[in-house]
């Protein structure tokens, strides 16, 4: 929702939309009818009709409903829907933290900053703290030996192992665990004589990736504040406006190797968002932290794919920096007074 400098609404953005008014402030505010309602059904089901997840996703996919991505149900997602505090109004955040040149962290609750009350909330919270203690009731600490011998289970029904398949067991810990306690799934397949038909070191770098990047631009966009500039963003949260001036976009870069054994990184530049800067991040050779960034203007640099190597010529390079201090820098605000 739009709001003037004095929180007085003045319309629902679209897809897309952004604000023109650098006074004006975009708020979180419920979704539309049909969808609030499903959720208030989602938890009736599970609290009141004694449902399981699964129940409750089949009959949502049976009555064509479709997720917020156009997806069909699962018991994960109906999992989620079921645990997230923002239908009680709460935003909770800071469950993760990521320091520049660092790998992110979760936060243990303790840690998490939480706003209540922060908008209205969809279903009750009486209702909300009902499934909280149901699914509380059946949860349990698993052993090693316990989550290995559900694991084998799984690919002895199935004949193969995979996150999916994990999230669709009502009584077993979710993947996002199995990854938590072995460090990888692909470490836990090995446990139980596992070995996928893919290599899912791919996937797993693919995962880290996209729950990295989120991090890496709020700690841009903090870092930014910092210096006393200007910060929003985009309903992407991918791109920021500094100083209501220039647009920069945040990419992170995964390593390669070629053939032949040499390094390279694909920096792709975001054409369709028409950043003023790209802020690319290249990660290490084993991809698991973030290596140094280039900075790269879109008046020098047009192209809409970069393929880089370890030394690329000063016409790349000169745009390479170990930290972002320099964009920190450049972004930061001199106050000029007047002659009397």
């Amino acid at each position: 929702m739009l709001v003037d400098q004095s929180g007085m609404a003045k319309g629902v953005l679209a897809h897309g939309e952004q604000k023109s008014i650098q006074t004006d402030r975009v708020v979180l505010i419920p979704g539309p009818d049909d969808e609030q309602a499903d959720i208030r059904w989602i938890y009736q089901a599970f609290v009141k009709e004694d449902r399981s997840e699964a129940e409750i996703a089949a009959i949502l996919n049976a009555r064509g409903v479709k997720t917020d991505f156009g997806r069909e149900w699962t018991r994960a997602t109906i999992h989620q829907i079921l645990t997230n505090e923002k239908y009680i109004g709460n935003n909770v955040y800071h469950r993760t933290s990521f320091k520049l040149k660092r790998r992110h962290v979760r936060n243990p609750p303790e840690k998490w900053i939480r706003a209540e009350g922060a908008w209205p909330g969809v279903v009750d919270a009486d209702v909300f703290q009902a499934a909280q203690g149901i699914i509380l009731a059946r949860s349990r600490r698993f052993t090693d030996l316990e989550m290995l011998a559900a694991l084998k289970c799984i690919l002895d029904l199935h004949g193969k192992v995979t996150s999916v398949l994990i999230d669709e067991e009502v009584d077993l810990p979710s993947s996002a665990a199995f990854r938590h306690r072995f460090g990888t799934l692909v470490s836990a397949y090995a446990r139980i004589g596992y070995t996928p038909p893919a290599d899912l070191g791919f996937i797993e770098i693919n995962r880290w990736i996209r729950s990295t990047h989120p991090e890496l631009v709020e700690s841009v966009a903090d870092s930014l504040r910092g210096v006393g500039a200007g910060v929003e963003m985009d309903d992407s949260r991918n791109v920021l406006r500094v100083n209501g001036e220039i647009r920069v976009s945040v990419s992170l870069c995964r390593h390669l190797n070629t053939g032949g054994g040499f390094s390279r990184w694909i920096i792709n530049l975001d054409q369709a968002k028409r950043p003023d800067i790209t802020i690319a991040a290249r990660l290490t050779s084993a991809n698991d932290s973030i290596r140094d960034y280039y900075l790269l203007p879109s008046i020098d640099v047009a192209a809409g794919k970069l393929r880089l190597a370890e030394a690329n010529g000063i016409c790349l390079d000169g745009y390479r920096f170990d930290d972002l201090s320099h964009f920190f820098h450049l972004a930061e605000r001199a106050y000029v007074g007047r002659d009397s």
